[in-house]
């Protein structure tokens, strides 16, 4: 991009993913011009249990190993490591690994595991077809280990449960309000002359809607959503979402916030 094209110049845009994964995010946005202002809207809090070592210690039992977010497969590989140093990822054979969206993927792949299927869709609806067509129709029987946060929406568990597989689903993370949330937000709102707030996940949905708190109209600003299933519960929330990129990647978010302000020639 030339530095006399500038989308983005003069707008102010809220980007609310953790400090450690918005990095990317941000520089994308300011090369384009634009005053970014962040307000992580989630603090991961790791859960380590008995259930996720047993998991590991019994992991080439697994078929297939199924990472649906970046921080899951994060919190997997640093457990499998200190729980069985000898293990070298590259090597096992089972379980194959399943990575739900491309971080995820290049976060599994930095710790050296191989990674056997990327969904094209990154939704729970999309992953479970695709997966159902690589195993040519047949989950019967099939042992899937699920690490991943919380939080989460329930159908891809429960679909592959439906379809005949044996799903151990366990939660490694909680994703929870991060403090001084509501007061960053409340400064930022008195201040004014926001353009635009983003949103990556269901989950920076509901709690920047909670820390903003009852008392503020929310519906007076723009919104980005990273995809359907984040878009569907902001406008539960009444937040108008203007902008939801074609594919639900961080950069295709971006490329989409800079279109939308692009001036038409």
């Amino acid at each position: 991009m030339t530095s006399e094209l500038k989308p983005l110049q003069g707008r102010t845009i809220v980007i609310n993913r953790t400090s450690s994964q918005s990095r990317g995010f941000r520089e994308q946005l300011e090369r384009a011009g634009a005053e970014v202002l962040e307000v992580p809207a989630i603090e991961i809090r790791p859960r380590m249990s008995r259930q996720l070592d047993d998991s590991i210690l019994q992991l080439e039992s697994y078929d297939w190993l199924f990472l649906t977010s970046a921080n899951a497969a994060a919190i997997f590989a640093d457990q499998v490591a200190h729980l069985r140093p000898d293990v070298t990822p590259e090597s096992l054979e089972s379980p194959r690994v399943c990575a739900i969206g491309p971080a995820t993927s290049e976060k599994i792949q930095a710790y050296g595991y191989r990674v056997t299927l990327i969904p094209a869709l990154f939704q729970a609806e999309g992953v479970i077809d695709e997966f159902v067509k690589f195993q040519e129709g047949d989950l019967e029987g099939l042992r899937i280990l699920l690490p991943r946060a919380a939080q989460a929406r329930e159908i891809l568990p429960e679909e592959l449960r439906r379809k005949g597989a044996i799903v151990d689903l366990i939660p490694v993370y909680d994703t929870v309000v991060p403090d001084g949330m509501a007061e960053r937000l409340e400064e930022l709102f008195q201040q004014g002359g926001i353009d635009l707030i983003t949103f990556t996940s269901s989950s920076t949905v509901h709690n920047f809607v909670q820390a903003a708190g009852a008392n503020l109209d929310l519906s007076r600003f723009k919104y980005a959503a990273i995809g359907p299933i984040t878009a569907a519960t902001a406008r539960k929330y009444g937040l108008p979402v203007a902008i939801m990129p074609g594919e639900w990647t961080v950069p295709e978010l971006a490329e989409a916030i800079i279109e939308y302000f692009t001036p038409v020639e």
